[in-house]
């Protein structure tokens, strides 16, 4: 494996643990924005793993269309995941801070889990 694969998939496996840790102290926006973190280093990961030179977007979904053929997710999860970025990047656009619920944290965190674990799986890790 190319070691620019392991950096990126490193640093996916450390924004999990961001993530966790964020939603261990009920901070549920930052847990929202580790989870997309993790998510987009985990696709760019394999993108780069299967010869691709990922572009530069935090959209998950235009992430996945590169992988696709290669790993299933929940393409629904990946679309309603991807605004976190600029949610907790940018509360202007948003009109203020946002408010994620921990019901919404629980379910990015495990999403993103199994991300990790399905692309893992795939690179081999």
């Amino acid at each position: 494996m190319r070691e620019e694969v392991s950096w990126w998939y490193k640093t996916a496996q450390r924004n999990l643990e961001r993530a966790e840790r964020a939603f261990n102290v009920k901070d549920y926006e930052a847990c929202a924005f580790w989870c997309h973190q993790a998510v987009e280093f985990a696709l760019k990961a394999l993108a780069i793993y299967l010869g691709h030179l990922p572009p530069k977007t935090h959209n998950l979904r235009r992430l996945y269309e590169i992988v696709r053929n290669n790993i299933v997710l929940d393409e629904q999860l990946l679309s309603e995941l991807t605004p976190y970025y600029s949610v907790s990047r940018y509360p202007d656009i948003f009109m203020g801070i946002p408010n994620v619920h921990q019901n919404t944290a629980a379910r990015f965190l495990d999403f993103a889990r199994n991300a990790i674990s399905i692309v893992g799986d795939t690179l081999g890790c």
